[in-house]
């Protein structure tokens, strides 16, 4: 019964487990391996019931704030006529959300230092009283209004000074002489102050100017947190709101408001993704908005409100002094000309995967270009688009070629090149929009047709693309993050790097790059005055805690190699530690976030760690990972797997069928391991995890990976100046099985073979607590120990993987213990 317990609990079936292991435990009260596994068994589904029972709530949760939603947008118009709307707007998206966001976080009274965290409290209580007498004031506006819509924004009200309370009090008593002061107090924060954020979004959902948009934001999330989906999908709630959502987004289109065009049918999109309408709609709506973004100035008017207070209305505007966020369309399009386009369909026709479907790219490639046309907001930036005549004209030639094609029988490169032909020249007769733009957004349509990871990489574009795929680039190394309209922020300096040389900080705000201010820069613009050549210098202008004045810290730039491997915490000297610290047993931990060409270098690393802290059991932590160089992935899995045996093969119509095979070579080819998965483990992820589920060799865990499974070539189309990034084949697993998730497919990625379910807000959590630790930062050991544990407990995936490991570790002692003595010769 004990084995077989064993046996069941290995393979996820817990509860059912439970019982043989406990009628094992009681029949053989001196076995004590099945008394262990009973009380592994008992605690871990202990803590799985407190999550189930959280995604429970978040379900109610959203439903609830679906209906408010809906009650807001129902009763929108009759609040615009009440003679305190725009008061009771004001209130709420004003004063209380001014106040709101002026209260301390936990963040930031664990970043600061004494004296500033004394600041830090009388501000938040300042502003708590302040929050609270906004909200009672907008309560007085509604004290007459009868109804449901009065009743519930009371209600909600009631609720967020509860929770306002709950903060005041945490505030009330805050220590803050020493760090552990202000950590403790952090600590007691963060649920307060993610319940009071939750209260704060209910109230303002109640005036926003668009509810519908919450509401179906709302209903994603439900539909992703649901215990049981199709019982969602049957409720009357979920049907009116698709019903409703689809109306919306047709009025929106008709009316060239493409921003709810876009929220409408992307939302149907996601509730819905086997519904090719919705599908088609959210595609052509994504290219409207394309087009306003890049080349429109970003707003279709659809977002401007009459109830808006002044200050709400600059910050829709962009000051003279400020550059935009987003990339100028000149920068974008700089360099691309209509030969690299010619050259990259030649290059699908002999190299594509599948043999093209040329009718359906050369349909894709005039559509692009016609949406661009008939976006109005773009004829600011093209005038020749404002002449109606023009337009017509323009159009109209566009809508000839599309008859002509539908009447060919057989469409092929040809097709396609003249198509491009004769948009130039159509163009250049009539709204004479720039030839990059046309080539940009011709090719651009035609690739969206072929894939989703078939693209152009033009010009601009070249030097990202570098950084992403070898993993290296030149700079300072450091991570950063920024708020609009305030200085860059350092998050950590990189280990090693000479941001980490120069002792730049966590929490550093650099004030000035060069001189110059970072207030009004977007980060794009930042990072490419921080790097620069190799061996120049660049002068970062610092504001630390705890330091008076302002400094400048002088940085060399160097070749920066991006750590793609990391570990459970890092030790004293920020190198990482691979042993998982909160389990009784020695299990390594390897994190490994993307493949590059340092990946497998930095894997053998620690996996000689791991040997060498005596550890017999690994869990390998894929998730999140989007993957990257095959040969790196395939390097990192010849590992694992033994002998020679296949890891991965690719298949394509042009290419050679290739197969990378292992080598008896790896380093911890024996002993257990757990492989955590998830939505977001893709391409390389899934040829490991894959590799390893097939051969048995780990027990993968979490949820199905997501299904990126083909092959992409950089071809280059204009020497070393830009590129086509081209689906040539598709990856297949040992088995022979397809990773790759193509349309309506119901089987792709890979299975977990113990699926464990982790909320939206659930992840939030964890993964919150994961960056604060990965953070080069000086922290006493008992807090970095409190918070690592605060990880693992919210962590119900990586929880699962040592209860298995341990649960391996016992079912081999159960194993060596029923081996036969050895036989020992005697003498006569």
């Amino acid at each position: 019964m004990r084995d077989a317990g064993l046996k069941v609990a290995l393979a996820g079936r817990f509860r059912l487990a439970l019982g043989d292991l406990s009628r094992a435990a009681t029949l053989a009260p001196d076995d004590p391996i099945a008394a262990q596994a009973r009380d592994l068994l008992e605690k871990y589904l202990q803590r799985q019931a407190s999550i189930q029972a959280d995604r429970t709530r978040e379900y109610q949760y959203e439903l609830d704030r679906i209906r408010w939603a809906n009650l807001a947008q129902q009763y929108q118009s009759q609040l615009r006529a009440k003679p305190y709307a725009k008061a009771l707007r004001k209130k709420i998206r004003t004063e209380l959300r001014d106040a709101y966001h002026a209260i301390g976080t936990s963040e930031q009274i664990e970043e600061s230092t004494a004296e500033e965290a004394l600041k830090l409290r009388a501000t938040s209580l300042e502003q708590i009283k302040k929050t609270r007498q906004a909200i009672r004031s907008a309560m007085a506006l509604l004290k007459d209004s009868k109804g449901p819509f009065g009743d519930t924004f009371r209600a909600e009200a009631k609720t967020l000074e509860t929770r306002l309370s709950a903060c005041e009090k945490i505030w009330q008593g805050a220590k803050t002489a020493g760090p552990k002061d202000r950590w403790a107090t952090a600590r007691q924060l963060r649920a307060a102050e993610e319940q009071l954020a939750d209260a704060m979004t209910d109230i303002q959902v109640m005036v926003v100017k668009d509810p519908w948009k919450v509401g179906l934001l709302r209903a994603v999330i439900a539909n992703e947190v649901a215990p049981d989906k199709e019982q969602f999908h049957k409720t009357k709630l979920y049907r009116d709101l698709l019903q409703a959502t689809e109306a919306r987004g047709l009025k929106a289109i008709a009316q060239a408001k493409w921003y709810d065009a876009l929220s409408a049918f992307a939302g149907l999109k996601e509730l819905e993704p086997t519904n090719d309408d919705y599908r088609q709609q959210a595609t052509r709506v994504g290219l409207h908005v394309r087009a306003l973004r890049l080349y429109g100035g970003g707003n279709d008017d659809g977002d401007e409100d009459e109830d808006d207070d002044e200050d709400e209305k600059k910050d829709k505007d962009k000051s003279d002094d400020e550059e935009p966020d987003e990339i100028f369309w000149k920068q974008m399009v700089a360099g691309s000309d209509a030969q690299m386009v010619r050259r990259a369909i030649s290059k699908i026709g002999t190299s594509y995967v599948k043999s093209p479907d040329y009718r359906l790219l050369t349909r894709g490639a005039l559509e692009s270009v016609k949406i661009l046309a008939q976006t109005p907001q773009v004829a600011k930036t093209f005038p020749g688009l404002a002449d109606k005549a023009k337009l017509g004209a323009f159009v109209a030639s566009i809508d000839k070629q599309q008859e002509q094609l539908d009447k060919k029988k057989r469409v092929d490169h040809l097709d396609l090149q003249l198509a491009l032909n004769r948009v130039i020249d159509s163009s250049e007769a009539s709204v004479n929009i720039p030839l990059e733009v046309l080539v940009v957004e011709f090719a651009d349509g035609f690739l969206g047709k072929l894939d989703r990871f078939s693209s152009m990489i033009w010009p601009q574009d070249v030097t990202n693309f570098n950084k992403s795929t070898m993993g290296k680039f030149t700079g300072i190394g450091v991570q950063i993050t920024k708020e609009r309209g305030k200085p860059l922020k350092v998050i950590t300096p990189l280990l090693g790097t000479p941001a980490y040389k120069a002792k730049i900080k966590a929490g550093d705000l650099i004030m000035k790059v060069d001189g110059v201010s970072t207030k009004k820069l977007s980060v794009d613009k930042l990072v490419k005055r921080i790097m620069g050549p190799p061996g120049s210098t660049v002068k970062l202008l610092i504001k630390r805690r705890g330091v008076a004045e302002p400094f400048v810290v002088p940085v060399v730039r160097q070749d920066v190699h991006i750590r793609t491997v990391k570990g459970w915490r890092r030790d004293k000297s920020g190198n990482w530690d691979f042993i998982l610290k909160n389990s009784s047993d020695k299990i390594g931990y390897i994190r490994i976030t993307q493949f590059t060409g340092t990946t497998y270098r930095d894997i053998d690393k620690a996996l000689r760690k791991i040997r060498q802290a005596g550890a017999e059991s690994l869990i390998l932590d894929l998730r999140n990972n989007p993957g990257g160089l095959l040969r790196s992935a395939t390097a990192v899995a010849d590992e694992f797997i033994g002998d020679v045996q296949r890891i991965v093969f690719t298949r394509g119509r042009s290419v050679p069928r290739n197969e990378v095979n292992s080598t008896p070579k790896g380093m911890f080819q024996q002993g257990d391991m757990a492989v955590l998965i998830d939505g977001h483990s893709a391409s390389a992820a899934e040829i490991l995890s894959g590799a390893l589920k097939d051969y048995n060799r780990g027990t993968i865990i979490g949820q199905r990976s997501y299904g990126k499974g083909s092959v992409q070539n950089v071809i280059p189309v204009r020497s070393s100046e830009a590129y086509l990034k081209l689906t040539t084949a598709y990856y297949y697993l040992p088995s022979g099985r397809l990773l790759h998730r193509q349309k309506n497919s119901k089987d792709w990625g890979v299975n977990p073979d113990i699926d464990v379910y982790v909320t939206p807000r659930q992840m939030r959590h964890w993964l919150g607590l994961r960056r604060k630790t990965d953070l080069l930062q000086d922290v006493a050991a008992d807090i970095l120990d409190a918070d690592l544990a605060a990880e693992y407990q919210a962590d119900l995936q990586l929880g699962t993987a040592v209860l298995i490991l341990k649960l391996k570790n016992l079912q081999a002692q159960v194993k060596s213990k029923s081996k036969p003595a050895p036989c020992v010769a005697r003498g006569s």
